[in-house]
């Protein structure tokens, strides 16, 4: 008995940063269930964008093979209006409908209410600094986590204007290193040597479809207000197209956060580097979710296999 509690106290303090990664980021289910499998007891997350997303789901209890199933069940006809046009100033889709779809995860849970020690992190849009949001409204705490610029509105929490943590901080290992945590496990999704941009021109450079090609300038205009995703993501058959206007504007988004997370990986270095290999994969493409999952699964195996951590 006596030595069951001493090798309970010695048991390392693990925390875990999951990084931004939009679609991607549903390889971070598959991480859980590794860690699960393992016997790995987590002690802290802390989790940027779409980390911060998996990361609050699993802090608030909920076991990896449960998120697995919501992740596998999602109703994408849900998903397609959150993506839909609207005519708002300050974002490209409706964030009503992401809003409901958050509700569905995390209702009116907090912060108060977690099963594990969490934080989400945001970007101030106005100052450019970053927030760690640890307390308060879980929900909004994390809808402010996700929010791309220019896709989603700002959240606004007292006197900040809030976005994507993966502007200034895509995988936060030094905020699980402060606190004082013996071990830490990262997952890195932002190195991948194309920036997002895949070899073959139809896995990631966007394009006009031909049918829209056809249509005269107005009627693209008049296409383009009502279905401005489609006309940026819907691909045509020539080999060598430019990248589009969303396209460009997301691979900017993802430069800075590759810059960013290698500083972060050089300065604040975790213990166990899992970084699986999503290159391939489209940012919003989350329909692939059972292969995403798989990868995260398959990685962080390799990753832990010889880990002392239990």
């Amino acid at each position: 008995m006596i030595k069951d509690v001493e090798h309970k106290n010695k048991q390392p303090k693990i925390g875990l940063a999951l990084g931004s990664g939009a679609a991607r980021g549903l390889t971070h289910i598959g991480v859980l269930k590794a860690i699960e499998e393992k016997g790995i007891q987590i002690d802290y997350i802390s989790g940027s964008s779409i980390g911060a997303l998996i990361g609050g789901a699993y802090a608030i209890g909920t076991p990896a093979e449960e998120i697995e199933k919501i992740a596998l069940q999602t109703n994408w006809k849900l998903m397609a209006k959150i993506f839909s046009p609207t005519l708002s100033l300050s974002s490209l889709v409706n964030t009503n409908y992401l809003s409901e779809f958050l509700s569905t995860l995390f209702g009116n849970k907090t912060f108060a209410d977690l099963k594990i020690p969490f934080s989400a992190v945001a970007t101030d849009i106005k100052t450019g600094k970053m927030l760690v949001l640890e307390k308060g409204d879980l929900l909004t705490a994390i809808r402010a986590s996700i929010s791309v610029p220019i896709l989603f509105s700002p959240v606004t929490i007292g006197k900040y204007k809030l976005v994507d943590g993966g502007l200034i901080n895509p995988t936060p290992v030094d905020i699980v290193k402060k606190m004082q945590m013996d071990k830490v496990i990262a997952v890195n999704l932002r190195r991948f040597s194309t920036y997002g941009i895949g070899k073959d021109n139809d896995k990631q450079i966007t394009k006009i479809n031909n049918n829209v090609k056809d249509l005269s300038l107005n009627e693209k205009v008049q296409y383009f207000i009502k279905h401005p995703l489609n006309y940026l993501n819907n691909n045509s058959k020539e080999k060598t197209p430019d990248p589009k206007l969303w396209s460009v504007l997301y691979q900017m988004f993802i430069i800075v956060q590759v810059q960013i997370s290698d500083l972060t990986m050089q300065v604040a270095k975790p213990d166990i580097l899992i970084e699986p290999d999503t290159g391939e994969f489209k940012v919003f493409e989350f329909s692939k979710a059972k292969e995403l999952i798989e990868i995260g699964y398959v990685t962080a195996n390799r990753q832990l296999k010889n880990c002392d951590l239990v």
